[in-house]
């Protein structure tokens, strides 16, 4: 029963993570503000390309690595 619950704190973990991250995408949209390392000069297209690869980079790191990871664990 604790592996049960071990397991729903991870996926409860991931999904924290994921709406963290979504919220981000979805203020990035309607924000004015440029975070300091995009120059004001590049396209709408660079700018969403930057977004994409953070994203997907955040994603990783924090959603998909901890799943790879505890099925690396052994039993």
């Amino acid at each position: 029963m604790g592996d049960l619950y071990q397991n729903l704190a991870e996926l409860k973990k991931c999904d924290s993570e994921y709406q963290s991250l979504r919220t981000l995408a979805m203020n990035s949209w309607t924000s004015t503000n440029l975070p300091p390392q995009r120059q004001p000069e590049r396209s709408f297209w660079e700018k969403l390309y930057d977004m994409t690869v953070y994203l997907k980079d955040k994603f990783m790191e924090n959603i998909i690595k901890p799943i790879i990871e505890r099925f690396n664990r052994p039993l």
